[in-house]
């Protein structure tokens, strides 16, 4: 709590006020303990709740409710609200019932994660494999890829919004299979929002997987040096696309599919490589998985210290890199995504610091934050959806992990990796749920 929190009637309250409720988070119907007062509709709920004083902080407030707030109206009262007589249980039963709902929701929110988390394990494990199982199983293998991009293309193909889940960070050091699960899953995203056929879809699903084949042929001293590589070494390093295309040709891969592992690190200003191709010289599909491509390797850089966060990667291309991209994909990430991507620290409007767990790429301005609430356990922690919340209730700025507090940090658990995976949401239901290095 602030050290300049006082105490005022409940009728002195306006818009613009930061306020804290001395009740237990079960004992009201809001999100949160402290939030700002933003609307009329909440000082009318706040009424019901029957208190005769609330903790007001001028810090936290809107300058001008602040300076034009009433003195303090209750110099010595005890650090608890006071209620007004009157039977306590007619007074909260409404309140009971929404919070329960709350509850209610926050387990099937859970579940989703859960859900989706499973199918990104399975996802992943097939990707395991591919590297495996390609030269001694090139058929099959190349089969369960296909059907694993089946499957998932099912989520873009069934007339259901699309959401994307940041995933829980994986045990174990399997960057390399990771960063190909999340280009894929990428790649899918951005051909669906760009309006691709079911086709074009699965083939850079498919490329996505396979695009760093070529990188079982490059030595892990040189795919895993964090302090940059010589001359000699990037000459190696750009060959794993040629090399990827000689091992994905035996295994039986197709001709556009050869064609997206042979171009994935070339850029629309003929700045890339192998062959420094530029503008129309580089298919559509290709423009995809490089762009894909690209913000993987910003978000999970080989050197974790230089990774960047979601919100910073797409900045960055955006505003530094932007002659690289396909200006219309490059548009259709920053759409999708948002300006705020799952992994993304944040605070909101209302002073509350979160993190970013996922987004409905149709509406990606509204996403589901994990808060932080010191009287709330971290295993209970909030889920804020804010599609449904009160729509004053906004992501006001990113936030570097580096300068969040230590319990804070500790609490949200931003993650050193960021994996998406994705879900299906009934456009009919309000309670739904996506999943996404070289």
């Amino acid at each position: 709590m602030s050290d300049d929190s006082q105490l005022i009637v409940v009728d002195q309250v306006r818009i613009g006020m930061f306020i804290k409720l001395d009740l237990s988070w079960f004992e009201h119907s809001f999100p949160m303990n402290s939030f700002k007062i933003t609307s009329e509709q909440q000082i009318k709920e706040l009424q019901a709740l029957k208190l005769k004083h609330v903790r007001y902080i001028p810090s936290k407030s809107d300058p001008l409710a602040a300076k034009s707030a009433p003195p303090q109206v209750a110099a010595k009262t005890p650090d608890v609200a006071v209620i007004a007589d009157g039977p306590v249980v007619k007074v909260y039963d409404n309140i009971i019932e929404a919070k329960k709902a709350r509850f209610e929701k926050l387990k099937r929110q859970r579940e989703e994660i859960a859900r989706c988390e499973a199918k990104f394990v399975h996802a992943a494990s097939v990707v395991r494999n591919i590297s495996k199982t390609i030269f001694a199983q090139p058929k099959e293998t190349v089969e369960e890829a296909g059907r694993l991009i089946e499957n998932m293309a099912e989520v873009f193909l069934n007339e259901n919004d699309t959401v994307m889940h940041l995933m829980q960070q994986t045990a174990g050091n399997e960057e390399i299979y990771f960063h190909a699960l999340n280009v894929s899953v990428l790649s899918m995203m951005l051909a669906h929002e760009a309006r691709c056929n079911p086709e074009q879809i699965k083939l850079v699903g498919m490329a996505g997987l396979f695009h760093d084949l070529g990188k079982v042929r490059i030595p892990d001293a040189i795919l895993n040096r964090a302090d940059g590589l010589n001359k000699t070494e990037q000459n190696f390093y750009e060959l794993h696309p040629q090399y990827g295309v000689e091992i994905g040709a035996k295994a039986g891969l197709s001709k556009e599919l050869l064609g997206i592992i042979a171009n994935h690190h070339e850029l629309m200003d003929g700045s890339g490589y192998p062959r420094k191709l530029k503008g129309d010289a580089i298919s559509i599909p290709t423009r995809i998985v490089t762009i894909a491509n690209m913000y993987d390797n910003l978000c999970n850089h080989v050197d974790t210290r230089l990774s960047m966060t979601p919100h910073e990667a797409l900045s960055t291309m955006y505003a530094h890199r932007r002659a690289q991209f396909d200006p219309a994909m490059m548009a259709t990430l920053v759409k999708s995504l948002g300006v705020y991507p799952p992994g993304t620290l944040v605070r909101l409007s209302n002073e509350v610091t979160g993190l970013v767990m996922n987004v409905n790429v149709g509406k990606p301005l509204r996403p589901r934050v994990l808060v932080y609430d010191a009287e709330i356990p971290k295993e209970d922690a909030i889920i804020l959806d804010l599609a449904e919340e009160n729509k004053d209730i906004t992501i006001r700025s990113s936030i570097r992990p580096g300068l969040l507090p230590k319990a804070i940090f500790e609490y949200l658990n931003p993650r050193k990796r960021v994996n998406y995976y994705f879900d299906s949401q009934s456009r009919k239901s309000q309670d739904g749920a996506v999943s996404g290095n070289s």
